[in-house]
């Protein structure tokens, strides 16, 4: 018996939430890039087309999850179901104009914390920095977690890039982080606090480095929520 097609809106629905992006690699490596690729039925019945059984894999991880086997502990179907549902979750909050990750409880005399949205009418950015309270004696340290977007007016949609580090702010009120990618190319990252709340960033080598992802990057001028 010939297999029943996915319906044409439902398979737009899938692609859509997903842009693209492969659920498990998103889940394993928090992959964002764009990726060639299939939509799996995830309990294996090909006549099985509603949207909650359905997900969008890269082409590497739809073979691997249906050639699972006794000899080895494969992909479960809910583990790839959790992994969609956050891919979903967090490409909801990213593809809007400003990005929200929850109320930050920080005093308001701290000179650097909040929200920053990056001006301008390009792609949109978000940078949010909370302080750690079990930072050392005498240091003053940052949690520095933000999201950026390039390309959002592609049919595809844009690639989503993710700043995480975790520094202390110099005196001149800058921060500097560095990391390195695999070629050993160093890339470095500058956050420089401005008076009346705005946050100027820039970073060296971010086109050779793809510290955030391809053509993604999270330079300009910020202001604070």
């Amino acid at each position: 018996m010939a297999r029943k097609p996915i319906p044409a809106d439902v398979v737009t629905a899938v692609i859509v939430n997903s842009r693209r992006r492969c659920c498990i690699c998103f889940g394993l490596d928090r992959d964002t890039a764009l990726k060639a690729g299939q939509i799996a039925h995830l309990d294996g019945k090909r006549d099985n087309n509603r949207i909650e059984n359905l997900a969008f894999l890269c082409l590497d991880h739809h073979d691997d999850y249906d050639s699972r086997t006794s000899q080895r502990k494969g992909l479960t179907i809910h583990e790839v179901k959790k992994y969609r549902d956050e891919l979903t979750s967090t490409i909801s909050r990213a593809f809007t104009q400003r990005v929200h990750f929850g109320e930050i409880t920080t005093p308001p005399q701290d000179p650097y914390a909040g929200q920053y949205v990056r001006l301008g009418g390009g792609d949109s950015a978000e940078i949010t920095i909370t302080p750690l309270p079990d930072s050392p004696e005498g240091l003053a340290q940052y949690f520095i977690q933000g999201t950026a977007l390039w390309g959002s007016g592609r049919p595809y949609g844009p690639n989503l890039g993710f700043l995480q580090l975790v520094e202390s702010v110099e005196e001149d009120g800058i921060v500097v982080g560095r990391r390195s990618s695999p070629d050993e190319t160093v890339h470095k990252t500058t956050l420089r606090f401005l008076a009346d709340g705005f946050l100027e960033v820039q970073e060296e080598n971010w086109a050779l480095s793809g510290q955030y992802g391809m053509n993604v990057n999270f330079i300009g001028t910020y202001r604070r929520n």
